[in-house]
């Protein structure tokens, strides 16, 4: 595997006349397959996700960007976001934070992954946050049988 899960990709080499118009976008990878012919599921900035060949894939040049990177994670270090980057939902590892995963969802299932992720983390007692994932859960439940 050349890419890790959470990296920055380009679509630079589009092998299928398909994948053509992805050319030139940036997204994350997002799961890996290592059997499957396109076994890199990249997921852009809109949500979208779409699989690729190593081969299509370019890794984003990030080096002008190290340095403020560092910047931010040394104030970071020092003072902590409670309203853009709390603790709660920061302690996923390889920088990714809750509203990353969240904002791929739809707004109940989002709502249940981030009261599961904080659960333990925003308060000592995580029930409060599970009963709050299984109230959303409930709710998707019911918005989807009532659309039958």
């Amino acid at each position: 595997m050349k890419y890790h899960i959470g990296r920055l990709v380009v679509i630079s080499n589009p092998g299928t006349a398909y994948t053509e118009q992805f050319r030139g976008w940036k997204g994350a990878i997002t799961a890996y397959q290592e059997e499957e012919p396109f076994a890199y599921e990249v997921t852009f900035p809109t949500g979208y996700s779409l699989g690729f060949a190593e081969e299509e894939l370019s890794a984003e040049d990030l080096t002008p960007y190290l340095e403020i990177v560092d910047e931010i994670a040394s104030f970071s270090a020092q003072v902590e976001d409670e309203i853009n980057h709390p603790s709660h939902y920061t302690w996923l590892p390889g920088g990714v934070e809750v509203i990353d995963i969240t904002e791929l969802l739809p707004f109940n299932l989002g709502n249940v992954v981030k009261y599961v992720l904080r659960a333990g983390h925003k308060h000592d007692e995580p029930l409060t946050d599970l009963r709050k994932a299984a109230w959303y859960i409930n709710r998707e439940i019911e918005r989807l049988e009532a659309a039958q």
